[in-house]
């Protein structure tokens, strides 16, 4: 029977987090494991990591969702991911392409470089650069470069508006990341991908005077199909970041698609809610596939001697 470690600071106030661990228990037992849970030990050469009070090996995979928690420490905790996969534990997603997705100049730079359209980006630390690299890109949306939710997001006009706010931004924070404005006339898609497939997607729609298209921030959705060429960027801007399930959010701009965003830990109440689909059931079937692919190749190892 599969055993599953599914990683979650939230586990009883995130819908996602409680709808993984059901779905998971549909193919063997899942067991909650809040980041702060996690210890590592060296003792006489050998490396250990224990999980929710057990060893780490007696689980056969670790489900990614919310895995910084708000107790203990975030450095601690991302490095007991990284001693996981070290000792030989399956991370669902790998804890690398993870941070890839969620630092945005990280993953724009990886999109970018494998082909995937994405809009112009820069990051700026010094108020010196801030008026240059803004008539490079026109109208731009500011942006934490670690964030989601659509929060922390500002629209800033081409303009001496735009670059006092940003230069504000510039204060407060001591770097700022902009990314170039698509215009997607008030709505965008959020694709679901897992296992390198398309398993539901929405049209985000901005409430009335709003740019963001957040679902957390009111935006409404609505269940459509993908042409080839949106499941094609879609899916290729997962394969980039080396994730196995991600949500990813493309504009639809004067140039064709493009991808705005990819998160690696996304929430899926709302595009469950629009689509009808079950995203947890999806990802619960992926990771059982990859345990059983690694048990039958560990099999077919020692039977080769």
């Amino acid at each position: 029977m599969i055993r599953f470690g599914v990683v979650t600071a939230f586990e009883h106030e995130d819908a996602s987090s409680r709808s993984l661990l059901e779905a998971c228990r549909r193919h063997g037992t899942a067991v909650p494991v809040d980041p702060a849970t996690l210890s590592v030990s060296v003792v006489d050469g050998r490396t250990a990591v224990c999980a929710a009070g057990e060893d780490s090996w007696t689980f056969d995979a670790f489900l990614l969702l919310r895995g910084i928690g708000r107790n203990g420490d975030a450095d601690v905790q991302l490095e007991a991911y990284r001693t996981l996969e070290r000792v030989g534990a399956l991370l669902i997603n790998g804890l690398e392409p993870l941070l890839s997705a969620q630092d945005k100049l990280r993953s724009s730079r990886i999109l970018g470089e494998a082909g995937v359209p994405t809009p112009p980006v820069a990051v700026v630390q010094r108020e010196a650069d801030l008026e240059r690299v803004l008539a490079t890109l026109g109208r731009a949306v500011a942006k934490p470069q670690w964030g989601s939710l659509g929060e922390g997001v500002e629209l800033l006009d081409e303009g001496p508006d735009g670059m006092r706010r940003a230069a504000g931004l510039l204060q407060e924070q001591g770097a700022v990341f902009l990314q170039a404005w698509v215009d997607h006339g008030g709505s965008d898609i959020r694709a679901f991908v897992v296992d390198g497939r398309i398993e539901a997607a929405m049209e985000r729609i901005a409430p009335i005077g709003e740019f963001r298209t957040n679902v957390a921030v009111g935006a409404d959705g609505r269940a459509i199909e993908l042409s080839a060429r949106l499941e094609e960027v879609a899916v290729r801007a997962a394969r980039a970041l080396g994730l196995e399930w991600a949500g990813v959010d493309l504009a639809l701009g004067p140039d064709g698609p493009t991808v705005i965003e990819v998160n690696g830990s996304p929430g899926w109440e709302g595009i469950e809610r629009a689509t009808g689909r079950d995203m947890a059931g999806a990802i619960a079937a992926h990771a059982a596939r990859r345990v059983s692919q690694r048990a039958l190749r560990r099999a077919a190892f020692v039977e080769g001697g």
